[in-house]
């Protein structure tokens, strides 16, 4: 092998590469933002992130539950989002469509809110496991995301990128 690592598949590499960190559009993060992943076994991970979209911040931890596979691997995850503004100067709450779904019309007009997601979800990761590109990882995900005060279900998507290290 002269030094390229080879793995036979995701499981593999994920025993040895415990930590993975990326770039994420969508989803818990919303807008974009900064996503890590820890492998605490080759199928189970926790994952946390921060983001920012034009009314909000945002940040985001849970489960992620891998399957075995070589390239192409699904997943399922759960997890918690929180999306938040204290600043009413910058942007509108009102040009996002999920925001628009949860808060209320004054909560919108003030543009000051916190609001708490749980979702539920699955995805498709692409594993580079071979080669000098290995631990890299790009994947979607379709999401079900709920305001814990309100019973809303509202899909999402996300896809993103993580180098595991």
């Amino acid at each position: 092998n002269e030094g390229i690592e080879i793995y036979s598949n995701n499981y593999e590499m994920k025993a040895f590469k415990k930590i993975g960190v990326g770039v994420v559009t969508g989803g818990l993060t919303g807008g974009f933002g900064i996503n890590g992943e820890f492998n605490l076994e080759p199928a189970n991970a926790l994952f946390l992130g921060v983001g920012r979209g034009e009314a909000y911040n945002s940040f985001n931890f849970g489960w992620k539950y891998n399957f075995e596979s070589q390239y192409l691997s699904p997943y399922t995850k759960v997890g918690y989002g929180k999306w938040f503004n204290n600043n009413s100067g910058s942007g509108s709450a009102n040009s996002n469509d999920i925001l628009k779904r949860v808060l209320s019309d004054k909560e919108i007009r003030e543009n000051k809110f916190g609001t708490n997601f749980i979702a539920g979800g699955a995805g498709l990761e692409y594993n580079q496991i071979e080669g000098d590109l290995s631990g890299v990882n790009f994947y979607g995900e379709l999401l079900v995301m709920t305001d814990i005060s309100k019973v809303t279900l509202i899909p999402t998507g996300a896809v993103g990128l993580i180098y595991f290290y």
